[in-house]
């Protein structure tokens, strides 16, 4: 058994790995080092219920956590309410602690307040408190240790800068930026101190803000995305992002010579799509989604062409962040969310079936289909499952006469668990470059209005790179749900834990 050390950094892409290689010396030895390890997200891939299923091993169906980011806030106050009882005690650190391991667990995600192990864990609360005199997105957040005097015997601070993922505005992109990576030294510092200040058999630390950057970053690097500018003066700053990311993990793993190690992320990162498809038109021409017009009251219909083409007007103008700080005020916040989620004209009342907002208000390939059991106006709900999945896997863009659907299934197809009620009764991922809209009323294929926002998305092939272990993987496919028990495995603990995942040494 040797010492383990996993460093977890959200969002880092295996692409841009091989993209950015003579200026990522320590990912590079990494990537020669390692095996060949394909390591795929959950569904959905996002932050919440990706790290708590790497934390746990089970599926989101299991944890129950499938909360989601999205440039509206519309679940942040769940977000802030997660209650980290629905894993504490449950992860693969506690595994290790109640084997009689020495652990070191710094800033787990969504892990807050810390808990008892066997050795320290340093906790950061996902709340963020503005930072006097700062800028919009300079913020800060409470840091708390278990067990609780070490916070003072560490001298550590009551609280860690942090940057709001909120779009900071188009002027203040690199600045944020740089920010963002004074953050990740800073708690690479942190890690340095405590990693060599205590005796460990398993250290894991995490690392966030890289999601930040490249989600308003990326259309300024990526030469294709339709949005590019040419040559500019961003263009940099996510590479700029993964050298500091590379230095920290060289520090690291050079201070721990004698330890296994573990890179990973929890998903990949790529071009947020650029078109969309308009669900909820399809479910009104199917009959399941009921439009208030009709031709004696055209005014929906009217009001959808008029979101549209405020939508377009502000889309080709780039004016979209004065559209979302617009949508922050009160009185507005409802009108500016309705623009883009176009849920207004639908009749609820009537309606059997509807786009899900599970994933939030974004624009990504994946998504879901809600059921009304009260609206099924005499059809069997597997019956009208069936049909769905039949249906809509057949759909083509006629822009191209192209498919449409990668795949599409009922949520008992895709996870089991006391949670699968969270998730809609059809869950289906499009094809790449294609993502969700709310629109009625409205062409089959359109535009990804909030793209120039957030340009950069969540892709479901992730990071794990490992080094220093004295066996060879027995598969090269994993995923999420794979890394606690393998990780466990490295430390030579027993898997009696009831993961829905195993070791891929197993």
């Amino acid at each position: 058994m040797s010492k383990v050390m996993v460093i977890g950094i959200d969002s880092l892409e295996p692409a841009l790995l091989r993209r950015f290689e003579p200026d990522l010396p320590n990912f590079t030895r990494l990537r020669q080092e390692s095996p060949q390890i394909e390591l795929q997200c959950i569904f959905p891939p996002d932050s919440i219920p990706a790290w708590v299923s790497i934390h746990t091993g089970l599926n989101p169906a299991q944890h129950g956590l499938i909360h989601v980011f999205d440039v509206f806030e519309t679940q942040w106050q769940d977000i802030l309410a997660i209650d980290p009882a629905a894993f504490q005690d449950r992860t693969f650190w506690d595994y290790a602690s109640q084997a009689g391991k020495r652990v070191l667990v710094l800033f787990p995600f969504v892990a807050f307040p810390p808990w008892e192990v066997n050795g320290l864990m340093v906790g950061r609360a996902m709340d963020d408190r503005r930072l006097a005199g700062g800028a919009a997105w300079q913020t800060e957040r409470e840091l708390r240790t278990c067990p609780p005097e070490a916070q003072e015997e560490y001298q550590l601070p009551p609280f860690l800068k942090e940057v709001s993922g909120k779009h900071p505005g188009y002027d203040n992109l690199a600045a944020r930026t740089r920010e963002a990576i004074e953050v990740i030294r800073e708690k690479a510092s942190l890690g340095l101190e405590l990693s060599a200040s205590n005796e460990w058999d398993l250290f894991f630390i995490f690392f966030g803000s890289l999601d930040v950057v490249q989600h308003s970053l990326w259309r300024y690097m990526d030469e294709k995305d339709p949005t590019y500018p040419g040559p500019n003066s961003l263009q940099d700053l996510i590479r700029d992002t993964y050298k500091v990311l590379d230095d920290m993990v060289g520090q690291l793993i050079d201070q721990h010579p004698d330890a296994t190690v573990i890179v990973m992320s929890d998903h990949g990162h790529g071009m947020r799509p650029t078109r969309t498809v308009n669900i909820n038109e399809l479910l009104r021409q199917m009959g399941l989604l009921r439009s208030k017009g009709h031709r004696w009251n055209p005014a929906p219909r009217v009001m959808e062409g008029l979101k549209r083409t405020v939508l377009d007007f502000v889309h080709e103008r780039e004016l979209d962040y004065w559209l979302l700080a617009l949508g922050k005020a009160p009185l507005v916040s409802s009108a500016s969310k309705g623009l883009y989620m176009s849920t207004a004209s639908i009749d609820m009342e009537r309606t059997t079936a509807y786009l899900s907002s599970f994933a939030g208000a974004k624009s990504y390939s994946h998504g879901g289909i809600e059921i009304r059991r009260d609206r099924l106006d005499g059809e069997e709900y597997e019956d009208l499952r069936e049909r769905l999945i039949e249906e809509l896997s057949q759909i083509r863009n006629p822009e191209k006469d192209a498919p449409l659907m990668s795949w599409i299934c009922k949520r008992e197809d895709l996870y089991s668990g006391p949670h699968i009620s969270q998730f809609p009764d059809v869950v289906f991922e499009l094809e790449n470059g294609y993502g969700v809209y709310w629109g009625i009323h409205t062409p089959l294929v359109g535009t990804a209005y909030e793209h120039n926002l957030a340009s950069g998305g969540h892709k479901k092939d992730a990071v794990l790179l490992l080094s220093g272990a004295d066996r060879k993987p027995l598969r090269n496919g994993m995923t999420l749900m794979d890394v606690a028990p393998t990780i466990l495995d490295l430390l030579g603990t027993k898997n009696g834990f009831g993961f829905d995942g195993s070791s891929i040494f197993a």
